[in-house]
C-alpha cells in the first residue's frame, strides 16, 4: 500500500499563482510516487517531494524562504519516520534543501536538533548543494514590508500574521508499511535573527509513531505552545480516527488562536486527512487511485 499527502501551507491563499501552486503540488506527489513505485523507502520519497517544493520558489521554503528582520534567509526543517529516526535543523543558511539535511542528521547522527552555523558546516561536510541568492521577488517583498511597517521586531507578530503560511510538509507510506514525515520552512517574515519555529521540533511541527504521522503549518509560536502535532497523535491514539486527529486539536486551538494552523495526517492503514482553521490550505495527495491537488477553503 502506497499513500502520500502533502501541504503547501495554511494561510490566506489568494488567487495569485494558484495554478502554479497546484502544478507544483501535483509534481511533488508524482515525484514521491516515482520513489515508492520503484520500491523506495518512504523517507526518501518525503525528501524528494519536499525538494520539489523547496526548489520551486513558490513556497516559504528553500529558495522561496522568507527573510528575517535583517533581510537574511534562515531556514528550518524536520524529519521523522516510523523506524524511530527523528531530527531537525534550524536557522540554516547554506543548504539548498534543508529537508535533506534534516534527513541526513536523522540517519547519520544520534542528534535530534542541530542549529545555525554548525548545521551549515555539517551540510557542507555532507556535500550538499548550496543555496543560491535570494530571488528578486523575495527581496522586493522584504523591502516593501520593511518600508511600510514599523520596525518593532520584539512584537512583530501582528505584522507577520498578514504574511504567514506557505510552509511545506509531506507524509508518505511505502509498501513495507513505513511512514515518514518531513517539513521545511523559511519561518515568519521579519522574525528576529536566530528565531526557531515549530517545523524542526518533534511534537510541535511534526510527529510520527509506528502507526501514524502528522505535520503542521501556521504560526510557529502558537503551534509550539500547543504541541499541536503531539496533540493530534493523542487524539488518534484515543480514537483511531485520522480525521478527528487533525480536526479536534485545530478547532480547540481556534478558540483562542483563530486562523492559526493546519494539519495533514496519514496512518499505516492508508487513511489520510487534512484540516485547517485558517481561511485556506494548499493540499495534494495520492489515495491509491489518483493524484489530486486543491486549495481547500473554509466556508464563509
Amino acid at each position: 500500500m502506497m499513500r502520500i499527502i502533502v501541504h503547501g501551507g495554511a494561510g490566506r491563499w489568494g488567487a495569485v499563482n494558484g495554478d502554479d501552486v497546484i502544478k507544483v503540488l501535483m509534481d511533488s506527489v508524482y515525484k514521491g510516487l516515482e520513489v515508492l513505485e520503484a520500491g523506495g523507502f518512504s523517507g526518501e520519497a518525503v525528501v524528494e517531494i519536499i525538494k520539489v517544493m523547496e526548489d520551486s520558489g513558490l513556497f516559504n521554503a528553500g529558495i522561496g524562504s522568507s527573510l528575517n528582520i535583517e533581510g537574511v534567509r534562515e531556514m528550518d526543517a524536520g524529519y521523522g519516520d516510523s523506524l524511530g529516526r527523528v531530527a531537525g535543523v534550524a536557522a540554516v543558511k547554506a543548504p539548498r534543501n534543508p529537508i535533506k539535511l534534516a534527513y541526513l542528521v536523522a540517519l547519520k547522527t544520534n542528534h535530534k536538533l542541530i542549529v545555525g552555523r554548525e548545521a551549515d558546516r555539517l551540510a557542507i561536510r555532507f556535500g550538499m548543494e548550496k543555496i543560491g541568492g535570494v530571488p528578486e521577488k523575495i527581496l522586493n517583498r522584504y523591502i516593501d514590508m520593511i518600508t511600510e511597517k514599523e520596525r518593532i521586531p520584539e512584537k512583530n507578530l501582528e505584522i507577520v500574521k498578514q504574511f504567514y503560511g506557505d510552509t511545506v510538509g509531506a507524509i508518505a507510506l511505502d509498501e513495507e508499511g513505513r511512514i515518514a514525515v518531513g517539513v521545511s520552512t523559511g519561518g515568519l517574515w521579519l522574525k528576529l535573527p536566530g528565531r526557531v519555529g515549530d517545523s524542526p521540533l518533534f511534537g510541535a511541527g511534526f510527529y510520527v509513531s509506528r502507526e501514524y504521522g502528522v505535520c503542521g503549518t501556521g504560526i510557529g509560536e502558537e503551534i509550539i505552545q500547543e504541541l499541536l502535532s503531539y496533540r493530534a497523535y493523542l487524539e488518534y491514539r484515543e480514537t483511531g480516527d485520522v480525521y478527528r486527529s487533525v480536526m479536534v486539536p485545530l478547532e480547540e486551538m481556534a478558540i483562542k488562536s483563530p486562523e492559526s494552523a493546519g494539519l495533514i495526517a496519514l496512518d499505516k492503514y492508508g487513511n489520510m486527512a487534512y484540516h485547517h482553521n485558517t481561511r485556506a490550505m494548499a493540499v495534494a495527495y495520492y489515495d491509491g487511485e489518483r493524484v489530486r491537488a486543491i486549495i481547500s477553503r473554509k466556508p464563509d
